[in-house]
């Protein structure tokens, strides 16, 4: 595996502030104040610069997701698959290295289109998080092993063994579980890791989803950060896209609630850690162990 963690996301907004004051009132996290050219906004969850950049845009959705590599020499092997393989890349320059904080990147798109920003050497800050809604910590890490990320994302992908391929033999991601998705018939998603111990960083749905990402995710350390979590959701007007419940394959205990825009972002607590060198690809059937009921803006109503 290349692949180190899902370090960041570029997200565009057509209204900045209500992003903002989702981010930090509501899943608690704590603004990075910079000046930007381009008029982002950022947000931190830890000792990194950012994990999320908020974009002003004309419309709502993901721009990138950024994967983090250990080294320049596992950085340039990928880009060098990339190349073997036929698939575009363009280096970053400096200063737009330097706007994501990290020493180089890449931008490429993988076969479903999503936008990949591959890169080594994030800048560290160090600072202590102060969450302004008073979360304590958000699991980035784990027992000093390393960086386990943000946390994770599901992207669309609709010709999902092409993408699957792409993940798994050019970019360095590992295969954990497959799910059949239960009364969505055909429909499947791919769970891959990095070198980190998360079950997963980034996922494979096979199909189409209109802001180019089917849900983010973000992880506290106890279930009453996750109720409490709720709590802000409910007072702050926030629509809940599925309840309370737990999934089957990486045990999170978890809500999502929409951002506005309408991007899906679950707020999870427990999630499983895998040994890679003892773990074999699973297959599965359900979606969760208990609860998750879900509530489609416009559908359910």
């Amino acid at each position: 595996m290349s692949v180190s963690a899902i370090g960041y996301l570029r997200i565009a907004s057509t209204d900045t502030q209500a992003w903002m004051n989702f981010g930090c009132n509501v899943l608690g996290l704590m603004e990075a104040p910079r000046e930007d050219a381009g008029g982002a906004r950022f947000l931190r969850m830890d000792d990194h610069p950012f994990r999320f950049m908020i974009e002003p845009g004309d419309s709502d959705g993901l721009l990138a997701a950024g994967l983090e590599f250990p080294d320049a020499a596992a950085w340039q092997a990928t880009l060098d698959r990339l190349a073997a393989a036929g698939h575009e890349f363009t280096q970053g320059s400096e200063d737009e290295a330097a706007r994501r904080c990290v020493k180089a990147f890449a931008t490429t798109d993988d076969p479903a289109g999503n936008t990949l920003e591959l890169y080594w050497g994030r800048r560290l800050d160090y600072q202590p998080l102060v969450s302004p809604a008073g979360v304590p910590a958000f699991v980035t890490t784990w027992k000093q092993t390393g960086d386990l990320g943000f946390g994770h994302a599901v992207l669309p992908a609709p010709d999902i063994e092409a993408a699957t391929t792409y993940y798994t033999e050019i970019i360095g991601t590992g295969l954990t579980d497959i799910l059949s998705i239960p009364g969505m018939d055909g429909m499947k998603v791919h769970f891959m890791h990095a070198n980190n111990p998360r079950q997963h960083s980034v996922a494979l749905f096979s199909g189409p989803h209109p802001l180019g990402v089917v849900h983010i995710m973000l992880e506290v350390e106890n279930m009453d950060e996750v109720g409490r979590a709720m709590d802000r959701a409910k007072a702050a007007g926030v629509h809940t896209l599925a309840s309370l419940g737990r999934h089957v394959n990486d045990n999170m205990c978890s809500v999502y609630i929409l951002a506005p825009g309408g991007i899906a972002v679950e707020y999870g607590y427990d999630g499983l850690l895998i040994d890679w060198e003892n773990h074999a690809c699973t297959y599965s059937d359900e979606g969760d162990l208990w609860g998750h009921e879900y509530d489609f803006p416009g559908v359910n109503e």
